[in-house]
């Protein structure tokens, strides 16, 4: 390592005149990644992509059927797929990151307007504030899947000429909205449940959350990531990643994946929330994103979850008394969200679902 490194002075991530060093963001060691962001492996060892292949739009009750037992199926193993031909149009996702990469790089003191506070609690930030130790080497902006919050933050940050930015992000809220509807029910079609099992519990929009993180280049990315090694919470995740590379996945508890990325894709994984609701059938798998030293990453994350009120209980028609017996009791999301909202993070999978399983 050249020497000097550590003390260099780290201007996009320093806020509020913090005057962050490369220092401050190195890891605990036990979470230095061993492989870096652009080690990919052949195509065995990449997630599995599947394509929605006109499936829904063709009314082919067959095609579909397959489609929908293959979701299953990758997320039963997996945990993580590929969504192509998603029927997402492709200007409105390339829309949305231009004026996201536009507001990344306003300068610190406007992007702050936007800022997290009493009145907005969530919005922008760089790093994470709240933790202690093992910052995240990111810009970030989480809001609800809410108009009018996405609004509030727009004017804060442009003033009169909002309406550029929240366009673009309402309309790719809705777009989101509705792939993962599609998604939901196709998972229940695949279960052998109602197609709507799933998806009438998500009638409440805001519940859902858009983090968008941009990681700048990072001079020392062998001991600084991203975002740690952790498990969605949440009942679905549907990730835009442009084509840097960063995301790795932990196949079967013990070999970490590098997700090569796919042109107009989307990567889907299943939440702690859904691997519950279906007594672990699908499984929530870790995680983590790691930085490099050239390039500058864009992802964008739309965390999906029930309505607050919304029973989270596996069904019987996944219960088998014998071999697979209910591991989990009925809980609320309004009831796990209050858990994660009050415990710390962990490494790995959050404690907070953990409440809820049946002791052995």
């Amino acid at each position: 390592m050249a020497p000097g490194i550590e003390e260099e002075h780290v201007e996009t991530l320093s806020m509020n005149g913090n005057k962050m060093q490369v220092k401050n963001f190195i890891w605990s060691e036990e979470e230095w990644p061993a492989i870096k962001h652009d080690d990919f492996g052949d195509v065995i060892n990449d997630i599995p992509v599947i394509s929605l292949n006109n499936c829904i739009w063709d009314n082919n009750q067959e095609l579909y059927d397959n489609v929908c037992q293959d979701m299953v199926k990758t997320s039963e193993k997996w945990g993580f797929f590929k969504l192509v031909d998603h029927g997402v149009p492709s200007e409105i996702v390339e829309n949305f990151t231009s004026r996201l990469h536009e507001l990344f790089d306003l300068p610190m003191e406007q992007k702050l307007k936007g800022g997290k506070t009493s009145t907005l609690p969530l919005g922008y930030y760089a790093s994470n504030p709240e933790y202690e130790q093992n910052l995240p080497w990111a810009e970030i902006l989480q809001l609800l899947q809410s108009p009018e919050m996405v609004v509030q933050f727009a004017k804060k940050v442009y003033g009169d000429q909002y309406h550029t930015f929240s366009n673009a992000m309402i309309e790719y809220m809705k777009e989101m909205d509705k792939l993962g509807m599609t998604i939901m029910e196709m998972l229940a079609h695949g279960l052998g449940l109602a197609d709507d099992f799933f998806s009438k519990n998500f009638e409440e929009k805001e519940a859902t959350i858009l983090r968008i993180s941009r990681y700048p280049p990072c001079p020392l990315p062998e001991k600084i990531l991203g975002i740690g090694i952790h498990s969605d919470p949440q009942t679905l995740t549907i990730l835009y990643q442009d084509l840097a590379g960063g995301l790795q996945v932990l196949k079967d508890d013990k070999q970490w994946i590098g997700v090569r990325p796919l042109p107009n894709s989307f990567v889907i994984n299943i939440g702690d929330t859904l691997e519950a609701w279906t007594n672990g059938r699908l499984k929530s798998v870790i995680h983590r994103a790691v930085v490099n030293k050239e390039k500058q990453r864009l992802s964008m994350a739309y965390f999906m979850n029930p309505t607050s009120t919304a029973t989270i209980e596996c069904p019987l028609q996944l219960i088998d008394t014998v071999s697979n017996p209910r591991k989990y009791v009925p809980f609320t999301w309004a009831e796990l969200r209050h858990l994660l909202l009050t415990t710390r993070r962990v490494r790995g999978k959050a404690v907070a679902i953990s409440e809820f399983l049946i002791s052995s």
